[in-house]
This record gives structure tokens, sequence and C-alpha cells, in this order.
């Protein structure tokens, strides 16, 4: 028995990432929560005065504090239903009564509850083989993952905006809803074909608002593996593009990683790109200082696309069972992309 609420390190828990400035502090409780959701709805009421809605998808802030909800929903300290009821009851005061024009106004919170309804009675819901409603998809073995699998991880694949997102991740326990979907890509189906469950135990374990049936939801969508009619998704994330659009001026991209802090912008998404003039001004050469990229990304993406079509066409006939309510729409919005915004879309 504890006396006082004990410290992490009194549970056998060390910090794995020491130094580096750090976003936020997060706390937890009813009281903070609601805190944080009153300056959520100045943000949304802003938005809304403005004309549009999601603002969190549609200008998403990687530099900024969280405005997400979702640790303190992870946790019981909001309660969805108030989270929900408020979002709607103020666009209505905002728009004098009228009703928003899409159901995208609340979406993720939607989907959040659609996951827990999949999982609901599937003890198998985090994995593939025995998972009903997820496609057995033939990723790459599991003895030739390792290497690529541990630069992932730790961040060091070789393209800084996969390597920014994975370490805040190791540093904060916390990732934006567009770079978790970066990442999640770049694993599996858009670079390195490996299993989405590789994804789901990394998350599970370090994500601080990390949820069972919403995080191996978000892993089988993003890798085409359920919640598709089949395999019918061809878009996957470009990192380098991507990476420019949401951080154009690469301050997301220094803050975590030091190394690429003095390289110039227009080579700071493809630093192998850089002169060797270049890099030595910046005090970073590429595969010593920073490495170098552990794939090709239109090699690989282009390699990826052809298994996911042939996987297809395997598979038609049979109608395999797996869970496939969406359109390209939908997933379109599930991804956060912007009909607008496609440059950064490897099709």
């Amino acid at each position: 028995m504890f006396q006082k609420i004990p410290i992490a390190q009194e549970l056998g828990l060390q910090q794995e990432v020491s130094g580096g400035e750090r976003m936020v502090r997060w706390v937890g409780g009813e009281t903070r929560a609601l805190e944080n959701l009153s300056d959520r709805m100045q943000v949304e009421e802003a938005a809304f005065r403005r004309g549009f809605y999601l603002p969190n998808q549609s200008l998403p802030d990687l530099l900024g504090p969280p405005t997400s909800q979702s640790a303190a929903l992870r946790f019981g300290c909001l309660s969805v239903r108030r989270f929900y009821w408020q979002v709607h009851d103020l666009f209505h005061a905002v728009h004098g009564g009228e009703p928003p024009a899409s159901e995208s106004l609340t979406s993720q919170l939607i989907w959040r509850e659609y996951f827990y309804t999949m999982s609901l009675n599937n003890q198998y819901y985090g994995e593939m083989a025995r998972n009903k409603i997820c496609l057995d998809i033939p990723w790459r073995e599991e003895g030739s993952i390792q290497t690529d699998l541990d630069m992932w991880k730790q961040g060091k694949t070789g393209y800084p905006f996969i390597d920014a997102a994975m370490r805040q991740l190791l540093a904060e326990g916390w990732l934006h809803h567009v770079g978790r979907n970066a990442v999640a890509s770049f694993l599996t189906r858009g670079d390195l074909w490996i299993s989405w469950e590789e994804g789901l135990k990394h998350f599970l374990y370090y994500l601080l608002d990390a949820d069972w049936s919403v995080c191996a939801g978000n892993w089988m969508w993003v890798s085409s593996s359920a919640f598709e009619r089949l395999l019918d998704c061809s878009h996957c994330v470009c990192p380098v593009s991507y990476g420019r659009r949401l951080d154009p001026d690469g301050e997301y991209v220094r803050r975590y990683i030091p190394e690429l802090r003095n390289f110039p912008v227009e080579y700071l998404y493809e630093p192998w790109k850089a002169p060797l003039e270049v890099q030595k001004k910046a005090g970073c050469i590429i595969g010593q200082s920073y490495p170098e990229r552990i794939v090709d990304h239109s090699k690989a993406s282009h390699k990826n696309r052809q298994y996911m079509e042939a996987i297809r066409t395997s598979m038609v006939s049979s109608q395999p069972p797996h869970c496939c309510p969406s359109n390209d729409n939908e997933i379109r919005k599930f991804m956060w992309l912007p009909s607008e915004c496609a440059d950064h879309i490897c099709i």
C-alpha cells in the first residue's frame, strides 16, 4: 500500500527519453478536463464563426498544446456525451439553431463509439489472424522486419517528418491524429509493409490516450485491413510532401530532431538531397549525424500498391469476411485528407 499517490519511479517506470522541449504537462481529473473542454469550445466557436468546423482537422496545430480530449475520454475524466452535446449546442447557438451541413461535426466521436461496438465480444480484435473483421494480409515475415521496425520505433527512418512524430511519441506519449496516420501508413502499406499489429503494440505502450478498441480500429483502417470495401484505398501518405504541407517552415521537425535544426528548409524534408557543403554548414552529415533513408518511398509505395492490387484480385471472387462500411469520401474524412490538398497523396 502507498500512503500517497505513487510517482512513476516507485512503480518501476523510468523515463526513456530525457531532455528536449516538452509541449505539455498532462494533468488528470475531471476539474482539469472540464477546463480543457472550455478551452476547446473557444477554438470550436472561433471556427464556427468563420464558417467551418473540425478546426483540429482543417488547421492541425502540431506545435501548440493538444486540444484533443482523447486522454480525458480514455480515463473517464470527461463524459463523451457531454463533449458531443456541448459541441452541437455551441454550433446551434452560433448559427441560430441551424443544423450542421453534414455529420462531420462530431464524426471522430462517432468513430470512437463505432470502434467500441466493433470490438465488443471480439477478444481477437487487436490481432489479424483470428479477427473475423480483419483481412489476412501477407505482411513481411517477422524475421525480416526487426531492423526496419526498430528504426521506425526510434524515429530513425531517414524521413524527418516521420522521425519527428515518432520521437515526439517517445518523449511525450502524445501524437496529433495527422501524425498518427502518417507513421501508421509508413509502417504498413505505404512503405515498410510491416503488420499493423506491430504498430498497435508500440502505440498501446507509449500513447497516453491509448485505448485498445480505438487504437486497434485506427490501425486496421489505415493499413486497409478493415473498414474498407476490399483493399480499395489507393491513397498512401507521402512522408515528404505531407510534412511540408503540415509544417512548411519545419518548426515541428526542428523541435524533435535537433540534428537537423540548422538545415535549410528547402532540404529539410529530403536531407539526402542536400549537397555535402550544405550538410557540413548545417553541422549534420547524412548517414552519420542523421540516418540515411531506410527505404525509397516512391519505389516502395508503388511496389506496395501492386501488392495490394494482387491481393485484392485474389480475394475478390471469394468475398472474404471483413468489416467494410466505407466509400472513398469516408476514407478522405477519416484520414483528414481535404480534396484541395492532394499533392502529398500517392495514388
